[in-house]
């Protein structure tokens, strides 16, 4: 069996996937896919200057003397609408009536608000002077003609969509969310609240929702036991709605090592000792599901904590690279509140809880390094990652912790 260290699989895995065809989508569909291309203001926004509130359009220079004891009184010549493209041209000493949005005719350089005036409809009483530019939004003062506003791979989200929707895309050209379908593979295994004995499923709920929180759409298929057509139906029947297939269970080496077998049958896989403590076996292939189509199979290890770790290690950024996203998936520069020990030659996860500290948060580890529980997991806040080359980290090292949450 190849033996393979942690940043040699974490590669092979993530160059092995491609993100998906990119699509162009119906802004409302958008949310949470990636970006496959620039959005750039190829208008001002405003695209003129337009009021800032309900009022009058005027000239500053008008009402330059105007105060209580002597106001200013000028005639309304028209109402602007907000649907108004080509505003009439101001004529001097009048206001054009307008509401918030509507925008100024030519000439026109200040908004007075109409809580600030007598509400005249065929004069209108202004009391005070204004400063050019007065509750005036000016033409492209929200978004400048040229200007780069959300680059390429970045996940859409509200305040991106926002910025789609005020340069009037109604379609934007994505990377596709990928569908993720995670097996849990064990005869022992039972979904939690089973009447028969046996052992609660946990993996499929966990990884499933790790796969989500990289913005993966995930779904999960109950426990499938160790007997071959079984396990080979339940994968036939999931390869439709599948981008990735993540399993975990099903190589344990011994006599109910089913997987490996299944899926060479439809395809390829590898299965490999990494260099990663908890867990040390696992695969990765591709399942041919028809035509030219091959779903990539990560297959990980079937202990709850080992799951957890390969997830956190390198399944989240293979999950990244197939979004389209292609930088490294997010880490938190702390410093280590005690030394940790580290067997040579294995990638040691340590959990740790992070703990404000100005800057630099402390990174406080939990439990014992070299039998981490899922207590442990589900009480810290990161995961920290001691390099195969590394045998110790003293207390005050600075490391980088990869968080659970995106």
């Amino acid at each position: 069996m190849t033996v393979r260290s942690l940043t040699e699989h974490r590669r092979a895995v993530s160059q092995s996937l491609t993100s998906i065809p990119d699509l162009s989508v119906l802004i409302a569909d958008a949310a949470g896919a990636t970006l496959a291309e620039d959005l750039v203001a190829e208008r001002p926004v405003p695209a003129y200057a337009v009021a800032d509130c309900d009022g009058y359009a005027i000239r500053a220079e008008d009402v330059r003397d105007a105060s209580p004891s002597e106001p200013v009184t000028l005639i309304v010549s028209h109402d602007v609408s907000v649907e108004a493209r080509i505003p009439r041209r101001h004529i001097s000493r009048t206001a054009a009536r307008l509401a918030s949005g509507a925008p100024l005719p030519e000439g026109a350089d200040t908004v007075v608000p109409a809580a600030m005036t007598d509400g005249g409809v065929a004069r209108v009483v202004v009391a005070a002077p204004f400063e050019p530019g007065a509750h005036v939004r000016a033409a492209g003062s929200e978004l400048q003609t040229g200007r780069v506003l959300v680059p390429a791979g970045t996940r859409i989200g509200p305040r991106q969509l926002a910025v789609a929707a005020a340069l009037g895309r109604p379609r934007l050209l994505v990377h596709p969310t990928p569908r993720v379908v995670v097996i849990a593979v064990g005869s022992e295994l039972v979904d939690p609240g089973a009447s028969r004995g046996g052992v609660a499923e946990s993996n499929g709920h966990m990884l499933a929702m790790m796969a989500r929180d990289t913005g993966a759409h995930a779904f999960r298929v109950g426990p499938v036991p160790d007997d071959r057509m079984e396990l080979a139906a339940a994968i036939e029947d999931q390869l439709v709605r599948a981008d990735v297939l993540i399993t975990t269970g099903g190589l344990s080496g011994g006599r109910e090592e089913t997987l490996p077998e299944v899926l060479a049958q439809r395809g390829e896989i590898e299965v490999v000792e990494l260099a990663l403590r908890p867990g040390t076996r696992h695969g990765f292939g591709f399942v041919d599901a028809g035509g030219d189509r091959r779903v990539p199979v990560i297959a990980l290890p079937g202990r709850p904590v080992a799951a957890a770790v390969a997830f956190q290690s390198y399944v989240k950024q293979a999950l990244l690279t197939m979004s389209g996203r292609d930088g490294s998936a997010r880490t938190v520069r702390a410093r280590l509140a005690a030394p940790v020990e580290s067997p040579v030659g294995v990638a040691q996860a340590v959990p740790v809880r992070l703990v404000p500290n100005g800057d630099v948060p402390w990174a406080e580890p939990i439990g014992d390094p070299a039998n981490v529980t899922l207590a442990d997991i589900a009480s810290s806040d990161a995961l920290l990652l001691v390099a195969e080359h590394a045998t110790a980290l003293g207390r005050e090292a600075l490391v980088e912790c990869h968080p659970w949450e995106r």
